[in-house]
């Protein structure tokens, strides 16, 4: 049976429109003008604006209960991510757990569609988003990147705030792990991993380099450890 639920909730979705898109709280790792609404109509995002910001919820709220009543192409979507990502999980799941020395007890987690490209997780409700309009190989992407921050933080969290790291420097390792996408898992992907957060770039390349000299992940997670404390 596999561990991802695949679903769409307009109340998800919302929730992840107020926490990104209307008070930008997610964690910008040094980007600049990051949109996360690309998809959006450009007479809707002048609409939300240019509104008061009590009425900002409102509207974007009408916009998703009306996007969430083209059943046919979300459940065409929800059904094709499901089925490939079936292909895929114990393999994905056998290998990481594997490489990071941790036993092969993911446990269940939800995966929430969003029509922003914005895809955050949630370790302690352990849920995350992928974007309703990235193309299919895209979503296996975010699905992986997700799944392995998760799994990460779940078994190494503690530690890692034990040796002395801040939460940003667990962020920052967090986000420079899923490199390891392009090396470790490389033939389980269609399109590459790519670093887009400049803040974690030294931390990257420090995997990269590391993970060429087939050191092992708690070896390479001492060095980033060092790193940022």
């Amino acid at each position: 049976m596999n561990k991802l639920d695949f679903r769409y909730d307009v109340k998800k979705d919302l929730q992840n429109y107020e926490n990104n898109y209307l008070d930008h709280k997610y964690p910008d790792y040094g980007r600049k003008d990051l949109d996360t609404a690309p998809f959006l109509w450009p007479s809707l995002k002048r609409k939300i604006d240019q509104a008061a910001d009590d009425d900002k919820k409102v509207i974007i709220k009408d916009y998703l209960n009306n996007f969430a009543k083209n059943e046919l192409p979300i459940t065409i979507e929800i059904g094709a991510l499901r089925k490939y990502w079936s292909s895929l999980e114990a393999e994905y799941f056998k290998r990481l757990c594997d490489y990071m020395k941790i036993p092969n007890d993911v446990g269940k987690m939800t995966v929430y569609f969003t029509t922003l490209s914005m895809s955050p997780y949630s370790v302690s409700n352990r849920h995350f988003y992928v974007s309703f309009f990235s193309n299919l190989p895209s979503q296996i992407k975010t699905t992986m990147h997700e799944t392995m921050h998760i799994i990460f933080r779940s078994n190494y969290e503690n530690d890692l705030i034990e040796r002395g790291a801040d939460k940003q420097a667990i962020l920052e390792i967090t986000e420079a792990l899923t490199i390891l996408l392009n090396y470790e898992f490389s033939n389980l992907l269609l399109v590459p991993e790519k670093n887009n957060k400049p803040s974690t770039k030294d931390l990257q390349d420090k995997v990269v380099d590391l993970w060429k000299q087939k050191v092992n992940f708690l070896t390479m997670l001492d060095e980033l450890i060092k790193m940022r404390t």
